[in-house]
């Protein structure tokens, strides 16, 4: 089981990052949401070809050319930005570098692609995965590059948030580098919860389920949930009741601990307050009932932030307030889901000169003033460490500083287990809310997954 460490943040300092395959988020086809072609990222790797090779290879003396089967393109909020910094690196480098970026629109096939590969003997040049468990399975095969000297050296380290890199590490080797550090708050629509009487957040479930009773009976729909594809909100909501059921170190406990089975029956429960189509929604139906205030809670990551301004109802953005994990009788609530999405990986190389070209590119995309636009573009949150006071979006700053002072930080489900569990919990949640079994058969679902 990974290790874990709580939020070490410096006050005023922020992660700002990616996702998912290029990492996994909100925005690409795992949650909800088909990609399609984008110019910028298109064209990233068709800088033109001039001047010497500052690191031509070796073995050729010719441009290195570094491909990059990436999900950052198409509609996803990254796409631009992200493309943009990969012209800028083929430009700096041209003659020597040149990425080339092989667009992948379904982070699903993607992932399955990248197990196959990865099982048939060989890597892709630059690649990401989107949970440490998939990270140490890939590092397992010995296809993965060490870039535990790279990530070592002051210079590139002292970018990062305390921990991180150290937490990346397989086996005491770092065969990924953290890039998407997300921060996955609840979001109350204050507006829909003071429609029903309430005017303050909840902090105990106790407390969540009285609220869910009176938006019920003034027939807002309290929470959104969904069944279908990976199930993510569900699975987030999940991972946050396991949170308040059996606190920061539960994971360390594998799904024995019995917080897995307690937190099944607030999911249990948590469905009576939800859509009636949930049973087999997806992300567009969730985020549909949120971003047109049908919905009063919810609950995902930074990213979603951009898109609650451009395509939810005037006046949602300014109405949404944040709240952390709710307490249970066992448990104080107070912690936050903080997640490492997407680890930037590459193939083990023979040619040093290769390799230096991988880590360069590295050590481009991790500049501060760079992840900076990035998140200002995209509403994404990252590994790199940036003062919070250059964040234009007030609610995402105001969710880091939350996630930063946070009692605890926890990880969800389906970055502290295996990919099967992952994979598994969809079925077994559907069975859990339709009967087929009860919190402990929902849990021995999942077990007979590993």
């Amino acid at each position: 089981m990974k290790k874990r460490v709580t939020m070490l943040m410096v006050t005023g300092l922020l992660a700002v990052g990616l996702l998912g395959g290029c990492g996994n988020s909100e925005e690409n086809v795992s949650n909800g949401e088909t990609t399609a072609g984008q110019e910028a990222a298109q064209t990233a790797g068709e800088a033109s070809e001039v001047e010497t090779n500052e690191v031509a290879s070796v073995e050729t003396g010719e441009e290195i050319i570094l491909k990059f089967p990436c999900i950052w393109v198409g509609t996803d909020s990254k796409a631009e930005v992200f493309g943009q910094m990969i012209n800028d690196f083929n430009e700096e480098n041209a003659g020597a570098i040149k990425i080339v970026v092989e667009e992948q629109t379904d982070y699903d096939a993607y992932r399955d692609k990248l197990r196959t590969q990865l099982s048939t003997g060989s890597a892709p040049d630059i690649f990401t995965v989107d949970s440490y468990a998939d990270l140490e399975l890939f590092a397992q095969s010995g296809k993965l590059m060490d870039i535990t000297e790279f990530l070592g050296s002051s210079d590139i380290s002292d970018r990062f948030i305390a921990g991180l890199i150290e937490n990346a590490k397989v086996e005491g080797a770092n065969y990924g580098m953290p890039y998407e550090n997300a921060y996955i708050p609840m979001m109350y629509n204050m507006g829909l919860l003071e429609q029903a009487g309430v005017t303050e957040v909840p902090t105990s479930y106790d407390e969540f389920f009285e609220v869910c009773q009176k938006l019920k009976d003034a027939g807002i729909f309290p929470t959104t949930q969904m069944t279908n594809d990976n199930a993510w909100t569900s699975m987030l909501w999940y991972s946050y009741a396991v949170a308040s059921c059996g606190g920061p170190d539960v994971y360390e406990n594998g799904l024995d601990d019995p917080a897995f089975v307690e937190a099944a029956e607030i999911m249990k429960k948590m469905f009576e307050y939800t859509s009636p189509d949930a049973i087999g929604a997806d992300a567009t139906v969730v985020n549909g009932h949120f971003f047109n205030e049908r919905a009063a809670i919810y609950t995902n990551g930074t990213w979603i932030l951009g898109r609650i301004k451009s395509e939810g109802v005037e006046g949602l953005y300014d109405n949404i307030n944040i709240g952390p994990s709710l307490a249970t009788a066992n448990e104080e609530g107070g912690g936050y889901l903080n997640v490492v999405q997407a680890y930037i990986c590459a193939a083990d190389q023979e040619d040093p000169a290769k390799a230096a070209a991988v880590t360069k590119f590295m050590e481009f995309v991790t500049a501060e003033e760079k992840i900076v636009d990035l998140s200002n573009s995209s509403g994404s949150t990252f590994a790199i460490a940036t003062d919070v006071a250059n964040i234009t979006n007030p609610l995402q700053a105001e969710i880091i500083t939350a996630a930063t002072d946070a009692k605890y930080t926890i990880g969800s489900l389906q970055a502290e287990t295996t990919v099967a569990i992952t994979n598994a919990f969809p079925a077994a949640l559907e069975s859990l809310i339709i009967g087929d079994v009860d919190a402990q058969g929902f849990v021995d679902m999942l077990k007979a997954a590993k």
